[in-house]
This record gives structure tokens, C-alpha cells and sequence, in this order.
């Protein structure tokens, strides 16, 4: 089974970047590690932009990204 796990990364809180990058890391149960199969999709969420809204938008985006793209690479 292919899941996607978001991460928040704003390095704790402090100005990182330009905002919020969520992350979206891919699991696939064909594959026998303790670890993520990788990142295949991240968005940032710029400082003065990041509502609880938009990084829920974003989450999904980020989602539909990784998974679309880790079928093109793997799955075909």
C-alpha cells in the first residue's frame, strides 16, 4: 500500500526560508525499510500567508502531487 505523510517544517517556529514547507514523504509497504521512499512533493506556505486554511490547501496539493508523481516514476 502507497501512503503519503505530510511534514511541517518551520524549524521550530523560528523565520526559515520564506515560510512553511510542507513536505509530502511516500511509504510503500513494497519496500521493507524503516524509512520513507522519499520526498515527492513540497509547497511553501509564505510568512503572513500561513492560515490554517491555506496550509490545509496546501497539504492536499502537496498530497495529490507526490502521490502523481511517484506512480509516473514507479508504478507507470
Amino acid at each position: 500500500m502507497i501512503t503519503v505523510e505530510i511534514k511541517h517544517e518551520d524549524n521550530n517556529g523560528r523565520e526559515f526560508g520564506y515560510g512553511i514547507y510542507v513536505n509530502g514523504y511516500i511509504w510503500d509497504d513494497e519496500f521493507d525499510s524503516p524509512m520513507p521512499v522519499g520526498m515527492y512533493a513540497s509547497e511553501c506556505v509564505p510568512f503572513g500567508q500561513n492560515t490554517s486554511e491555506n496550509i490545509k490547501k496546501a497539504e492536499r496539493r502537496v498530497k495529490r502531487a507526490a502521490m502523481r508523481r511517484y506512480k509516473q516514476e514507479f508504478v507507470g
